[in-house]
């Protein structure tokens, strides 16, 4: 038999001595090891290395944030203003937001405008590309950002990295690039009602004045040069007449601007339907792209159906602004009751009135609820032998993540978008 033999417990004490003697050991390593990278440099050069990388990743940090801001502050100026959307005009603009998002306050910016006649992009000074993009259309600003000092360098330099490891690293060149895209929206379905381009013309001088629902609150709190926008007038708001049988039939008609003889232009507004004269669906729009050619009753107002007349109701209680098809020209055959209107783009209108020559079939409402004044001798004249649409032409930009763009041109709606 075998006795078995117990082991004595290992007391307080002695749990204790055998803690001190180990770390005691490793004391010593660590010691060792301390010395050996405090002698060599490693542990400082680990840490140079550690702020180098810091700084450069803040540089980009900040090239970023200037390339993100100076394109989208070209692209909204150029939305607001074709005529200003150069690079010329452009650079200053990018230079500027580039320089205050630097928080030493020095930088170097280059822009390339994509799909604006007449720019020509030149060759990148940085090698800092936006990354590639599946959106087409529209048009578009890249901005490339990089590193320049005050001094005129293109470096960025060591703090501390270069001189301990005792290379002949002077510096790097950070980049970094924005891309923004604007142009009309793709298009399914728009409002039945074809205004025609000269009176879109007429109304927004060309396309440089709007009128908006806050004209009377922000012109009296002077906020139109705060947010960069021009102030729209009373006179933007104007009466529409009807087209009218003369001018489908080719006679004489006054332009939208003079009363002289101008058949080149045709003006008014009509109800409109599809190649086949269905008429629009139960919320009163049509299926249209540029180029399409729908139909339209010489008496519209007279064939407006249920639909269009309650939906034209509805927009002039809400004032919502709602996209209509301006058209461009008229072709029609010898005593033609429909003719075909050309597509030309898409317009944001809000109705703000509606009358007619024929009773019963529209309601007669008093263009008196908004502030556009009174219609001119012209327009009374014409709106006393045909029913007329009263309202304004305004714009609107939608900011959106994957921005689609239609084609043609830009009668005031705009998608806008960062694509890079």
């Amino acid at each position: 038999m075998h006795r078995l033999t117990r082991r004595p417990l290992l007391t307080a004490r002695r749990v204790w001595r055998r803690a001190l003697r180990r770390h005691g050991s490793e004391n010593g390593v660590v010691a060792a090891m301390l010395a050996v990278l405090l002698s060599t440099g490693v542990f400082f050069g680990t840490g140079a290395l550690v702020i180098d990388v810091a700084q450069l990743s803040l540089e980009r940090t900040e090239l970023q944030s200037s390339a993100d801001a100076a394109s989208w502050a070209v692209a909204m100026r150029c939305v607001r203003n074709a005529a200003d959307c150069t690079m010329a005009a452009q650079s200053t603009v990018a230079q500027t937001y580039t320089t205050k998002n630097i928080k030493r306050g020095s930088a170097d910016s280059q822009i390339c405008l994509t799909g604006v006649t007449g720019q020509t992009c030149s060759t990148w000074s940085s090698t800092t590309a936006c990354p590639a993009t599946t959106v087409t259309g529209g048009k578009s600003v890249e901005v490339r950002t990089s590193t320049k000092l005050s001094s005129g360098s293109t470096l960025l330099p060591p703090t501390f990295a270069g001189t301990l490891s005792g290379t002949t690293y002077t510096g790097t060149r950070v980049g970094a690039c924005g891309r923004v895209a604007w142009g009309p929206p793709a298009i399914s379905k728009v409002f039945a009602l074809g205004i025609s381009l000269c009176d879109w013309q007429r109304m927004t001088n060309n396309g440089s004045t709007y009128y908006g629902p806050l004209v009377g609150l922000l012109g009296q709190l002077g906020l139109f040069p705060f947010l960069g926008l021009p102030a729209p007038t009373a006179a933007a708001e104007s009466a529409i007449a009807q087209v009218l049988p003369a001018a489908v039939l080719g006679l004489p008609l006054p332009s939208c601007t003079t009363p002289t003889v101008n058949l080149s232009k045709p003006r008014g507004w009509t109800w409109l339907y599809d190649n086949s004269l269905n008429p629009p669906d139960a919320n009163c729009e049509l299926s249209l792209n540029i180029g399409d050619e729908p139909r339209g009753f010489v008496l519209s107002g007279l064939a407006a159906g249920a639909a269009c007349r309650n939906r034209l109701q509805t927009l002039y209680t809400t004032r919502q602004p709602i996209l209509v098809p301006i058209f461009d020209q008229i072709e029609q055959t010898l005593l033609s009751l429909a003719p075909t209107y050309r597509i030309a783009g898409f317009a944001p209108f809000v109705v703000t009135g509606y009358d007619t020559l024929i009773p019963g079939v529209l309601q007669s409402v008093a263009n008196l609820l908004s502030p556009g004044g009174v219609p001119s001798l012209l327009e009374k004249a014409l709106c006393t032998i045909s029913s007329c649409i009263y309202g304004y032409f305004t714009r609107t930009v939608v900011p959106i993540d994957n921005p689609v763009f239609g084609t043609g041109s830009d009668f005031g709606a705009t998608v806008i978008g960062r694509t890079g």
